[in-house]
């Protein structure tokens, strides 16, 4: 007879730790693999196979593995797994796998080791695998965050240079000429520009405010009509400066929706914008809205020059331009349609943009929730007659930029307002 107690503890210790490894194995996505030197067949574990596209019965040998392998990535990993077995250096490399019926890819780190007999021969190459191909795809989706970051700083610097410089000009054109028609010439062309630069900036505080959620929808009853008329009028400038034909349909009968009328009047403004500045001179818009069911559709369709393919499903991201050359006047900056998807979907609503390809014009297509009967009601007050007001107000201006707080009290005061100005609380 002998006293086991020991021997049955120590199997029970392995049995928990093998279960305990097992379960590792399992939840982290690990695989093993362990190879006899010199390469044959060799030893995967069923994750192991599943990360080259393989069954778990698979039978695989050497030439199996460099088969399943990115054809770029072959003679890279070769000359690792030789330099870490000749100088018995760590084997830690980076790959693409490949379904050799599907084409589908994986990216997979390696990282092993060589075992060597004592008198230096190596006899085994073992090591794991890791599935990285999320870790890749947020890798390349931030460096291309990165890019997309500096074209747009770039662009924004160029398009507020591009208004600041003819403004500064027309400055000193007014110091230097007396009124008359050179003056009125300065002063409309700074009107023009600080437009633009005004617009560029609102832009970017509508992006920010609605990625924080600070903008809160004032929802009425609406008519498309109206909300397309808006839109027209808001656009008309650009329009009007390439020389573009804007030919509108409007519905006979009112479409109501429920909706804020600015915001979607700078929805379908944008959407004018954007088909005019990549429209060449001279071009052709087409703008229809009808019902369609239970949605009001907006079409805006331009002979501009077209969206490549492989644009089309990121045109609505922050920061793209199908036309990227900073030489252009009045580019933008690559954010009025991101923000006219956002407004869309905080209306219930959808934007799509099809093209045929470059040079062939596009489409895009805002498509918005009618509004259902029960909820529409007139806005108070819209129907009435016009609150009088009164011909002067007193005002006081608190602003602790100087120049704007002074100017500002300026024109009050010259539109016959009482005006006062203090620059702190």
């Amino acid at each position: 007879m002998l006293d086991v107690t020991l021997w049955k503890r120590a199997e029970d210790a392995l049995r928990v730790s093998e279960e305990r490894f097992a379960f590792v194995r399992k939840t982290s996505g690990v695989g093993f693999w362990y190879c006899d030197l010199p390469f044959d067949v060799l030893e995967w574990d069923e994750q192991v196979k599943a990360h080259f596209h393989l069954p778990p019965d698979a039978v695989v040998s050497i030439d199996t593995f460099y088969d399943r392998l990115h054809p770029d990535d072959r003679e890279p990993t070769r000359r690792a797994i030789e330099r870490s077995i000749a100088e018995k250096a760590p084997y830690d490399v980076d790959y693409r796998t490949v379904d050799t019926a599907t084409g589908a890819e994986k990216w997979v780190r390696a990282v092993g080791r060589t075992s060597y007999a004592a008198d230096g021969t190596p006899i085994r190459f073992d090591g794991v695998t890791f599935d990285i191909t999320e870790r890749k795809r947020a890798a390349d989706e931030l460096r291309e965050q990165d890019r997309r970051k500096d074209e747009f700083l770039a662009t924004l610097a160029h398009e507020l240079r591009n208004p600041l410089a003819p403004v500064r000009t027309g400055l000193q054109i007014l110091k230097m000429t007396p009124p008359g028609r050179s003056a009125e010439k300065a002063h409309d062309m700074m009107d023009r520009q600080l437009g633009h630069m005004v617009r560029l900036i609102d832009d970017l505080l509508d992006v920010s405010r609605i990625s924080r959620g600070k903008v809160d929808l004032r929802r009425e009853r609406v008519d498309l009509r109206t909300v397309v008329e808006n839109a027209v009028e808001t656009s008309h400038p650009v329009v009007e400066a390439g020389r573009h034909d804007l030919a509108v349909n409007l519905p006979d009968e009112p479409v109501w929706l429920d909706a804020d009328l600015t915001r979607l009047a700078q929805v379908v403004s944008n959407v004018i914008t954007n088909a005019a500045k990549y429209t060449p001179e001279g071009g052709r818009i087409h703008l229809a809205a009808r019902r369609d069911g239970d949605e009001a559709v907006v079409t805006v369709t331009d002979t501009g020059v077209g969206i490549p393919a492989k644009m089309l499903a990121g045109v609505f991201e922050m920061f793209s331009q199908v036309n990227k050359t900073l030489d252009r006047a009045q580019g933008g900056l690559g954010i009025g349609l991101a923000l006219v998807r956002r407004l869309a979907e905080m209306h219930g609503g959808s934007i799509t943009a099809e093209s045929a390809g470059t040079g062939r014009g596009s489409t895009f297509t805002v498509r918005l929730p009618i509004a259902v009967a029960q909820e529409l009601h007139p806005p108070p007050g819209r129907n009435g007659a016009a609150h009088a007001t009164p011909a002067s107000f007193r005002v006081l201006v608190v602003d602790d930029n100087k120049d704007g707080a002074e100017s500002l009290a300026m024109l009050l005061k010259l539109s016959g307002h009482d005006a006062r100005v203090a620059h702190d609380g």
